[in-house]
This record gives C-alpha cells, sequence and structure tokens, in this order.
C-alpha cells in the first residue's frame, strides 16, 4: 500500500488519535451503559462519562501532579502563548540530549507518548508485513498499525504474566517491521529483567527496530536501574519511548518524547502533520518537572504505599493479584466482567477489564489513600 493511495486514510486515522480517540471503539460520543468486550484487545469497555466518579481509577493518572514547580513555570509562559514554541522546544530537546549522553538529533518531542506512537506506527504499518507485540499489552501503537495492511502478532505474556521473549524473537521473520515491548507492562504491571531484556535488543535490532514503551518505568524504585535507554547511545536501532503523563502528572498537559538514531528520528518524524504539537505553556512546564526529583521521589513513596493499601485490601477480601512496579495493578475476579465493571461503576469507582488466560482481571489504578478506600469498601458493596 503506498503513501500516496493512503494519505486520506492515515490522515483521518491521525486526526482521530490527534484528538485522543482510538481504533479500540472506545469513544464517549456513543456512550453504553452495558461493558462491551473487544475479542481484539481482550479489554471490556464501559463507555460512559467520568462525571460523578468518587475514585477514577480507569487511566493510571497521578492523582498528585502536576508539581508546583512545573505550575508555576506553567503560570509564568500563558504570557508567550502567543508566540509559538520552537525555540523552547529546541532548548528541551537539548537538556533531554543532555541528560542522555546523545545529540539532540536523537530526540523527538510529541504531545504525550500517544503522538508518538501513532507516528510510528504509520512510518511501519503503512509498509505492511506484521508488528510483534505481547498480549495483552498496550496496544495504541498496534491498533493503528493495523488500520492499515499491517498485522499485529500478538504473542501471550508468560504464566508469570511477563512479556515472553523467546517467542517474540521466534515470531520475527523477513515481513517484520517493528517489535514492540511495554516495559514494566500494561496492564500486568510487570517488568522484565534488565540485563535479559537489553541482550534481546541488541539480538533483534540488527533484524528488526525494537520499540521500548517506558511509560511506567519511574514507579520503580531504582528507574535507572530497569531502562535500556543506554542502548541508544551505544547505536542500536531502538527506540524508547517516554511521557509526561504518569508520575509527572502531565495527562492533560501532553508532553512525551522519545530516544533514537538519528535516521529513524528523521523517518518518523516526516509523518507529523505540523512541526510541533506541544504548546509553549506545556514545554515550560515540562523542563521545569523533568528537573524536579523531589517530586518524583514524593510521587514514587505515595505510589508504593497506594500499592501496599490496595495489596491488603485485596488479601483481605480474598482477590488474587498480580505484584506491580507500576501505577497501577491487575487483579483475579470471579464476578462476570460485565456485572463488576457496572456494579464498580454504581459505586462511584472507574477501573478497567480484561480477559486473558481464560481467566478475568481487573486493573485498578493507584489514587490517594482516601480514593483506595473507596475503592476497597467499593469491592466489599459488589462481592
Amino acid at each position: 500500500m503506498s503513501i500516496k493511495n493512503t494519505r486520506r486514510e492515515w490522515l483521518k486515522s491521525a486526526a482521530l488519535l490527534a484528538a485522543g480517540l482510538s481504533t479500540a471503539n472506545f469513544t464517549l460520543s456513543n456512550p453504553t451503559k452495558t461493558p462491551v468486550y473487544n475479542p481484539y484487545t481482550g479489554e471490556w469497555m464501559l463507555n460512559l462519562p467520568d462525571q460523578g466518579l468518587r475514585a477514577r481509577l480507569n487511566y493510571n493518572e497521578n492523582p498528585y501532579g502536576p508539581s508546583e514547580k512545573a505550575l508555576q513555570a506553567l503560570r509564568d509562559a500563558l504570557g508567550e502563548s502567543s508566540r509559538y514554541a520552537f525555540s523552547m522546544a529546541d532548548q528541551f530537546k537539548e537538556m533531554i540530549a543532555e541528560k542522555e549522553g546523545v545529540s539532540a538529533d536523537h530526540i523527538f518531542l510529541s504531545a504525550g507518548s500517544l503522538e508518538f506512537l501513532a507516528l510510528t506506527a504509520l512510518a511501519h504499518g503503512l509498509e505492511g508485513g506484521n508488528i510483534i507485540s505481547a498480549y495483552p499489552t498496550f496496544q495504541s501503537l498496534m491498533d493503528t498499525a493495523a488500520a492499515f495492511d499491517c498485522e499485529w502478532k500478538r504473542i501471550p505474556v508468560d504464566s508469570n504474566y511477563k512479556h515472553d521473549l523467546g517467542r517474540m524473537e521466534e515470531a520475527v521473520n523477513s515481513n517484520t517491521k517493528l517489535m514492540y515491548i511495554c516495559n514494566p507492562n500494561n496492564p500486568t504491571g510487570t517488568f522484565l529483567d534488565t540485563a535479559e531484556l537489553a541482550e534481546f535488543c541488541k539480538r533483534v535490532s540488527n533484524r528488526v527496530t525494537v520499540f521500548v514503551d517506558e511509560a511506567y518505568t519511574e514507579f520503580h524504585p531504582d528507574p535507572e536501574s530497569i531502562t535500556v535507554k543506554h542502548l541508544v547511545k551505544e547505536g542500536h536501532n531502538v527506540i524508547i519511548a517516554k511521557t509526561f503523563s504518569k508520575i509527572h502528572g502531565f495527562a492533560g498537559l501532553r508532553v512525551g518524547y522519545a530516544i533514537a538514531q538519528p535516521a529513524k528520528i528523521r523517518k518518523i518524524e516526516a509523518y507529523r502533520l505540523q512541526m510541533t504539537t506541544m504548546t509553549g505553556p506545556s514545554i515550560a512546564a515540562a523542563m521545569a518537572s523533568y528537573q524536579d526529583q523531589e517530586f518524583m521521589n514524593f510521587c514514587r513513596k505515595k505510589n508504593t504505599m497506594a500499592r501496599e493499601q490496595t495489596y491488603t485490601i485485596l488479601k483481605d477480601q480474598g482477590y488474587e493479584y498480580v505484584p506491580s512496579h507500576t501505577s497501577f495493578m491487575i487483579f483475579r475476579i470471579n464476578t462476570e466482567p460485565k456485572s463488576f465493571l457496572k456494579g464498580m461503576r454504581d459505586q462511584g469507582v472507574g477501573v478497567r477489564s480484561w480477559t486473558f488466560h481464560n481467566k478475568d482481571w481487573c486493573r485498578v489504578s493507584m489514587g490517594t489513600v482516601e480514593e483506595m478506600e473507596i475503592f476497597g469498601n467499593a469491592l466489599k458493596m459488589i462481592s
């Protein structure tokens, strides 16, 4: 399928993604009060507005962010909102590049990680072939690529709910365009051994580009110990995606970036519709937050406390859960997902649900102490 023949289609797809929609049929323009199962993703979707929720625990948002330093930078930059943010974006690239030990042409700035995921899908999905990932995982990139002539090869997570790297490597063939790895994985909350993942990336990237989505590494007690971003500096054909939507609390401000080889950055950037999609105030806030280690340490500590609190809630109520290293966790539910999601919603709690390994699961995001108490009480009410 040529770019010329599909230009209209991918422009439409990119516009939908920019508006925050996806091909998973998750849109509030057609709300339903009954959860609907999507066999393609394994997820049960309850498409209702979030107004009125007592605990919004369905989007992995940071209940504490943005930091005060970020908010102050945002306020200070509002007066320059009449100006395009080209020079500020360049400054931000330089800041990231200096910290990562690469040149600025290794950095791609995007409106959250979703924009970069969509553009990467366009750059590779339009080539046909296939993209490999674990299943279940964060499927935005594969959803977009599959809207064209690209096959999504889904490799089930192993018995520990981690990526099955051996089977994923075996699935690579001459038609594979990209290998996608979300680490830690969403929705399972598990992460891979860093040395094993690094060796995997080195081997596989000799055959095909490896995309590692590190949206949740910062919630680990030692984030630098589980990242493989050093592989880019070493010259490997690896893409690392980062987002400010999670620990930085920027879900509504839309800031993200990627690190990759300059040639790969140029290939993906060719599909961007505009020179920059981030606002000056958002970039200013991100630059402040990027340097605010105190706030990230605070969020990390609070998130750990919420996880421990949730473990206790689940243990006390007899639920089986998968230990998490992120801002969310999954646990087994014995109730039909339809009635479970609706029951939690009726109690004012938003959560998500998946079916995989022939089991039904709930994914709950970590909120404040008060929100997790509401979650625990809601579980009791519907049990």
